[in-house]
């Protein structure tokens, strides 16, 4: 049964040419805290307090808001994936020995279980990033957690951190609201530009032939997505799934395939065999690779870089 869900070419940065460097480039998270910036994404190593997050866009929410006074920490390393990353116990070690963890509640067993752990411990600051925010049954699932894909609704995760760090350091509350502020107003320039996009589109359906974490422009943008895969990169396309997405694309006449950049692209290759469709690139913003991390790509960065190029692409929208 095929998912019902909600890419541009992105030139220079594809996954295929990332992917070519990325084996040798895996950063390791175990010491990441020691301050080496070769290991840290982001944040200033020499600063007094050090926040671990739990995937790349958490990581640059807090480094957006924590700016000069905190060290943050992306606890994925660079070309893995957010939702598939496996962390051995040295991970939880360095989580341990930081200030604060933020995490999204019910994205990864992991994360879960690290906050609830350290909440008892009542060593460490837990926050969740998407505290107050409800999750909504998407077409791909219920209680759909990806609530980052909207820039309108992941301010509210913005705030959250905000409101946070402020009571871990209240000496630079005022710093820290400032840069949520400017940050959510940046966030919100992301959000008037996609609905620019859908307001010039001839097309609203996108094919995602990777695992779907793209259900939150549904909600906001009223674009319709299809996945074989559905929102777990574990699971696996069959052919009636397949067969179906095929007879979805000829029906709506779609001639583009997206992928995740964190994601294998055989499917979609394959898929695009078939039906005479190109292939671009989508980015959930939970993979960090080595390309982005050399141009110290964020959230902003792989919408503007990846994400709009490819839908202005993928739903066919009139030049400005």
């Amino acid at each position: 049964m095929v998912d019902d869900t909600t890419m541009s070419n992105q030139d220079g940065l594809t996954r295929r040419t990332a992917l070519a460097s990325a084996s040798g480039l895996l950063v390791g998270v175990a010491g990441c805290l020691s301050g080496d910036d070769d290991e840290v994404n982001g944040g200033d190593a020499g600063s007094e307090y050090t926040v671990s997050t739990g995937f790349l866009a958490l990581w640059d929410f807090t480094r957006q808001v924590a700016g000069e006074h905190m060290n943050v920490v992306d606890l994925v390393p660079i070309g893995e994936h957010g939702h598939d990353f496996d962390p051995d116990p040295s991970v939880v070690a360095d989580v341990e020995d930081s200030d604060a963890f933020v995490y999204l509640r019910d994205f990864a067993s992991w994360q879960d279980d690290t906050a609830a752990e350290l909440e008892a411990a009542d060593d460490v600051h837990v926050i969740e990033a998407a505290e107050g925010i409800e999750f909504f049954d998407s077409p791909a699932e219920d209680d759909d957690e990806h609530f980052w894909m909207d820039p309108v609704t992941c301010q509210e995760g913005v705030d959250n951190i905000a409101d946070a760090l402020s009571d871990i350091d209240p000496d630079n509350a005022d710093a820290y609201a400032e840069n949520a502020a400017a940050f959510n107003e940046e966030l919100q320039s992301v959000h008037e530009e996609f609905e620019d996009i859908v307001n010039r589109a001839q097309a609203s359906d996108l094919i995602v032939a990777t695992h779907d974490s793209f259900q939150w422009w549904h909600d906001r943008y009223d674009l319709d997505i299809y996945s074989p895969i559905g929102t777990s990169p574990d699971n696996e396309a069959t052919p009636q799934d397949i067969e179906e997405i095929e007879r979805v694309m000829e029906e709506n006449d779609i001639g583009y395939v997206l992928y995740d950049v964190g994601e294998p692209d055989d499917l979609a290759n394959s898929l695009a065999d078939e039906t005479n469709a190109e292939v671009l690139p989508i980015s959930p913003v939970e993979t960090q690779l080595p390309e982005y991390h050399e141009a110290d790509w964020g959230y902003v960065d792989h919408y503007r870089e990846v994400n709009f190029p490819t839908l202005e692409e993928a739903l066919e929208a009139d030049p400005n």
